[in-house]
């Protein structure tokens, strides 16, 4: 997929887009923190691009803005006293400086880690980075792998296994052998709203899309789904661990 930095002129505003070229049939719109990014056929020249553009031109701007009223991500400080979203709250951190083996360990309302007192620079940042997404992992599959297999259980359907790692662009996914991918970043989230994704990926085991009929699976199990969807639309970026 080839991509270009591109410009349009939308009711008198201008409006900076990245343009890739694909396979698909039809030109394609998303919009996200890194703004405006358009998926077109090879064959469509880009007048027809433009056109299409404009068609779209009060959604664009409408999410355009709405983007950029959200607030920015958070950043991770490594360094004492930083707060680390955990599940709708916070939890400090306590950095300890004495051991030869990286480690982090829960006290009460702080994540301590324990680190080699010598790293320094863009090894240590690397370092204690992992050890942080290992523990979110680790009391990730504690926890959401069990919702998963309940709300399974309920729609009579075998969860092959449930897998807690990074993910870029999807709270989770769900394959057709039955395994279920939670993104760790969900641990920053109050529980309801993990529950809800964990809802969600379970009623995929029933509706591989998201039809009609699949949204009727998600009901059953969660009748308030929409209103947990459109918090974790609206207020995701509160929550995000690093």
């Amino acid at each position: 997929m080839t991509s270009a930095a591109r410009s349009i002129r939308l009711d008198g505003r201008e409006v900076a887009y990245t343009l890739k070229r694909s396979k698909r049939r039809t030109i394609g719109f998303s919009i996200g923190r890194e703004g405006l990014s358009v998926t077109a056929p090879r064959r469509v020249s880009e007048r027809e691009i433009e056109r299409a553009l404009a068609t779209k031109s009060n959604w664009i701007l409408s999410k355009l803005e709405a983007w950029a009223a959200r607030p920015a991500p958070r950043e991770l400080r490594l360094e004492d006293g930083a707060q680390l979203p955990w599940l709708g709250g916070e939890l400090a951190l306590a950095l300890d400086p004495c051991g030869v083996r990286t480690t982090v360990r829960r006290e009460q309302d702080r994540l301590v880690l324990r680190h080699d007192p010598d790293l320094a620079g863009e090894l240590r940042e690397r370092t204690l980075t992992a050890a942080l997404q290992r523990y979110y992992k680790r009391e990730g599959a504690a926890l959401m792998a069990p919702r998963v297999e309940a709300y399974a259980g309920q729609l009579g359907r075998p969860v092959r296994k449930v897998i807690v790692r990074d993910q870029k662009r999807r709270w989770g996914s769900c394959a057709a052998d039955g395994t279920i991918r939670l993104n760790w970043r969900l641990m920053g989230f109050p529980e309801d709203l993990i529950d809800y994704v964990c809802a969600h990926e379970a009623a995929h085991l029933v509706e591989p899309n998201h039809s009609p009929a699949y949204w009727r699976v998600v009901e059953s199990v969660m009748p308030d789904w929409k209103s947990r969807r459109d918090r974790m639309r609206a207020d995701a970026d509160r929550w995000v661990a690093f």
